[in-house]
């Protein structure tokens, strides 16, 4: 995430930022897991004594495919996976790609193409982060979720019995406040100012009200749907004082810290510090990047979209909408369950909480369809991310990107298809 250098002494560096020489074209890193989670090692590495003494014609197809650094079992999926993240990072001219896939609690594929940094040259790798945007959300759906099964969190109570401020929280509950159907408005100029203008490190979602809260319900709450991050700031704060513990911390130890998140982390200042990708704003005709803007923070929105991360944290993540053993089955239904509006009908976007609930059928010939979680994440003229789950099949897959390519939810629905290949539907259980 980008920063205001001036303001901070401990701001990033503008290594995020700098203006690249070089194509969009770029590096593959691969790690492909076997089930017990112990890699097959090898390598091909290129080194600069050979790469000079490549044919002319060779140094066009090394540029053309680029250079490949890769630990991997081979496994005709999986291959398949990392050739159809070639295809996706051509198609649409992205920097970089990471992609991750989870299928009953390990991890089956983690891959990463292309440039973290191009005008330095820095390969994307698993480690990489990316800012994620809104797949904070789910994150905070999640935790939610666990306060509710910890009795500290009754999702039918009014929000006001956590929270006395704004004066409107006495008006809806928790699950519509979590579900987008309280009426907080999404756009409002204090939010440009926070990000763009007036740049600092939050440590609290109590720090941020100012961005939503001199402003007036949109609609009377239960009664529309309204996508609003403004909306999951404020149930950030619910998360903090029913935790009695910092909404950041409450993620960390609860959540986090839980399945092995170790690349996650609020978007301050000083995050990210190794293994933060730079950002894009623009793709030129002439194959050069725009680089996003220096002036930004995202610490301020919290659960709405305030977190950096990395796919295969996104996949391990999804493993508390299913395990058993994390949340109780009777919780992990009221993620499964979009949202009721007052009047009975379910919210237009299918929202629970924290996630949109679809359906899938695994192949041509299932007669039956399966529950889907997913939720998308962009941070505006720097990254896209997108996250799926298939609870029933215990199955997940994550990708991110350091570019907002056009037309780029095209990509989400490959992901399903490339996790689809993966899922022995025998194992599939209904809930």
């Amino acid at each position: 995430m980008v920063r205001n250098l001036t303001m901070y002494l401990n701001f990033k560096t503008n290594k995020h930022f700098k203006r690249n020489k070089n194509s969009w074209l770029g590096s593959t890193s691969l790690h492909i897991l076997t089930n017990n989670l112990r890699p097959l090692k090898w390598a091909l590495a290129f080194k600069g004594s050979i790469v000079i003494r490549l044919t002319n014609l060779f140094r066009i197809v090394f540029l053309l495919v680029g250079v490949i650094s890769t630990s991997v079992h081979s496994h005709p999926k999986n291959e398949g996976v990392l050739n159809e993240m070639k295809i996706l990072k051509q198609e649409y001219k992205l920097p970089s790609l990471s992609l991750a896939i989870n299928i009953d609690n390990r991890l089956v594929f983690a891959g990463a193409i292309g440039y973290a940094d191009i005008e330095e040259g820095k390969k994307a790798t698993v480690e990489t982060q990316y800012s994620v945007g809104s797949l904070a959300k789910p994150m905070t759906g999640i935790a939610l979720a666990k306060l509710v099964d910890l009795g500290k969190i009754s999702l039918d109570s009014l929000v006001s019995q956590y929270i006395k401020m704004p004066d409107y929280t006495d008006s809806f509950t928790v699950r519509e406040l979590a579900s987008h159907i309280a009426g907080i408005p999404h756009d409002t100029p204090e939010r440009d100012e926070a990000e763009f203008v007036n740049t600092k490190d939050h440590k609290s979602p109590f720090d941020a009200f100012y961005v939503f809260s001199s402003h007036s319900l949109l609609f009377k709450p239960g009664t529309e749907y309204k996508y609003s991050s403004n909306g999951y700031i404020l149930l950030s704060a619910v998360i903090e004082q029913a935790a009695n513990m910092n909404y950041v911390d409450f993620l960390q130890s609860s959540l986090w810290s839980k399945f092995g998140m170790k690349s996650t982390e609020l978007d301050t200042s000083f995050a990210g510090e190794k293994h933060e990708a730079t950002y894009y704003s623009d793709y030129k005709t002439d194959g050069k990047y725009v680089m996003s803007t220096t002036n930004r923070d995202r610490s301020f929105l919290f659960g709405g979209g305030g977190f950096i991360s990395t796919p295969i944290d996104l996949v391990n993540m999804a493993q508390a909408t299913y395990s058993g053993n994390y949340l109780s089955k009777e919780v992990r239904q009221e993620i499964y369950t979009p949202t009721k509006l007052r009047n009975g009908e379910v919210n237009s976007d299918k929202y629970s909480l924290g996630w949109r609930v679809g359906s899938i059928r695994l192949n041509d010939n299932d007669k039956q369809t399966w529950t889907v979680l997913h939720h998308g994440g962009v941070t505006d003229k720097a990254s896209t991310a997108y996250l799926l789950v298939i609870p029933e099949c215990n199955a997940s897959i994550a990708f991110a990107t350091n570019y907002i390519p056009d037309k780029f939810w095209r990509m989400r629905p490959k992901m399903a298809e490339i996790l689809k290949s993966h899922i022995n539907i025998e194992e599939c259980k209904k809930t």
